[in-house]
């Protein structure tokens, strides 16, 4: 009799061993749970915010890009062909004031993009630190 006690004591004792340290598991595995959760959470919101800046830089450059492209006239007068040359086109030239205005805004959409570009980059390299 005395046998059979002290065996189930000892299971008795194992099964509350084998109790807590499922415990203790769930509870780490619940850690690490809400741990990836806040890191992919965190992550989500760094690239909502790369991403807008990204969107950002890219269509200042492109308005820059067609402003300039529209100020020094089109590049596709090179790759015309004889056949095509033979319609005449009078093209008026823009007043002294309307060049002006356009190279302003040219100038002032790429400060704007040259500043978000200079942000991206600061956040950027102060992340990697």
């Amino acid at each position: 009799m005395k046998i059979q006690t002290t065996k189930k004591m000892k299971e008795h004792l194992k099964s509350k061993a084998v109790a807590t340290r499922k415990k203790e598991l769930y509870r780490k595995s619940s850690q690490y749970k809400s741990a990836v959760t806040s890191d992919l959470n965190r992550l989500k919101f760094d690239l909502e915010k790369i991403g807008k800046n990204i969107l950002y830089i890219g269509g200042s450059l492109y308005i820059a890009y067609k402003l300039t492209k529209l100020i020094r006239g089109s590049s596709d007068e090179d790759s015309v062909t004889d056949e095509e040359v033979r319609t005449v086109v009078r093209v008026r030239e823009s007043s002294p004031i309307v060049i002006k205005i356009k190279e302003q805004i040219a100038l002032f959409l790429l400060a704007l993009a040259f500043k978000k570009l200079k942000e991206f980059v600061k956040e950027n390299s102060s992340n990697e630190d």
